[in-house]
């Protein structure tokens, strides 16, 4: 009988994928390029956004399968790269936003296109004290109707901060500073990355991972008033991970089917996931680098294992969706299918790819 099982299990094993293929989209002379970024506007446009050296490019796609050429969007002097460190895209129907920052200057730069990503301009610094934004981490989010978030780590005072700034128009101009949060101990996590996801009223979710009393967890606070200020910090997750150094893994944050922030984050050696501060639910053991998005009623997960990528959507068990992979990122589109993009070195040669998933139970 144990015969039987194992040879089931391995069978199981075997079978070829029920996921969708890849595609790569950035031609050959772009292989190197890292940390892609994902965002799909209202009516279904794809836009990709990844860096290369200095430079920070744009790809769009009607369908998730044919991509355009990529265009540059911008160059940075020494552009944080790496290690959730990159550019970062919003779009809505006529308007696409980029950020960005640069190592060299400390600034968080950002850049707008309102003809598909053809051409580019830059607009202000977002940061207002130069070079507080030079630890290099930051995220971005808009609502798809032009309220777009943006929050960094910032080193304007004695300590590492949250701070954030907001656009009513999606991207061209940008709202007063607001903290999102300072730590008591003086600090929060030099160097993980934060996370940002927009409710359906409006409301502004920052999440990031704490350093207070020894520990380093994920803490969220929400902005009622369109990003102007943020209420109080909450711890999410049960368990708490003391931890005397960075783990350089900030979660994702994104709301879910109920209206609440839906958090997936890293502790210690185990991703989790959480609709609710108080609560957790266990998605992986040896796991890193979770990232969400909520379409409906299913919420989409995705995270590096042992060197690959695994997905869940919705309740399902788990599927390895690309081997020998990195750096995920993800957007829902209008008509419920998830569209992730990643940091691939299958083949031998290191590339950036994406795929669509239909939702759980749809070929």
């Amino acid at each position: 009988m144990i015969l039987i099982r194992f040879a089931f299990l391995v069978a199981l094993l075997l079978l070829p994928s029920a996921l969708p293929a890849s595609v790569e989209f950035i031609p050959p002379e772009l292989r190197g390029a890292v940390q892609p970024q994902v965002a799909v506007s209202p009516a279904g446009r794809i836009h990709v956004v990844f860096g290369k050296g200095n430079a920070v490019y744009h790809t769009a796609s009607a369908d998730g399968r044919s991509f355009s050429t990529p265009v540059k969007v911008g160059e940075l002097e020494k552009l944080a790269l790496r290690m959730r460190r990159g550019p970062r895209v919003s779009a809505t129907n006529e308007l696409i936003a980029v950020t960005a920052i640069s190592h060299a200057d400390g600034n968080l730069h950002a850049w707008t296109s309102a003809d598909g990503g053809a051409t580019w301009t830059e607009t202000p610094q977002i940061n207002v004290p130069a070079s507080s934004a030079r630890e290099g981490l930051h995220a971005l989010a808009g609502d798809g109707r032009g309220l777009v978030a943006v929050a960094w780590l910032d080193h304007r005072g004695s300590g590492t901060e949250l701070w954030s700034r907001v656009s009513r128009d999606g991207g061209r101009n940008w709202q007063p500073e607001a903290r999102v949060y300072a730590s008591p101990d003086g600090h929060i996590c030099e160097c993980c990355h934060p996370s940002l996801a927009i409710g359906p009223r409006g409301e502004i979710a920052a999440m990031w991972r704490n350093w207070l009393g020894g520990s380093r967890d994920l803490w969220l606070a929400v902005s009622t008033d369109a990003g102007a200020t943020f209420g109080a910090a909450e711890k999410i997750g049960v368990g708490t991970w003391r931890l005397n150094g960075c783990p350089m893994d900030g979660g994702a944050v994104t709301f879910g089917p109920t209206g609440l922030p839906f958090a997936v984050w890293r502790r210690e050696k185990t991703v989790f996931a959480s609709e609710h501060p108080d609560t957790e639910q266990r998605l992986a053991d040896g796991a890193a680098q979770p990232v969400v998005a909520v379409g409906g009623a299913e919420a989409v997960v995705v995270w590096e294992q042992n060197g690959d990528l695994f997905v869940r959507r919705g309740k399902t068990a788990p599927e390895r969706l690309a081997e020998r992979a990195a750096a995920p990122a993800i957007a829902k589109t209008p008509d419920g299918k998830t569209v992730v993009v990643w940091e691939s070195s299958a083949g031998g040669a290191p590339s950036l790819r994406a795929e669509i998933l239909p939702p759980a139970g749809q070929p």
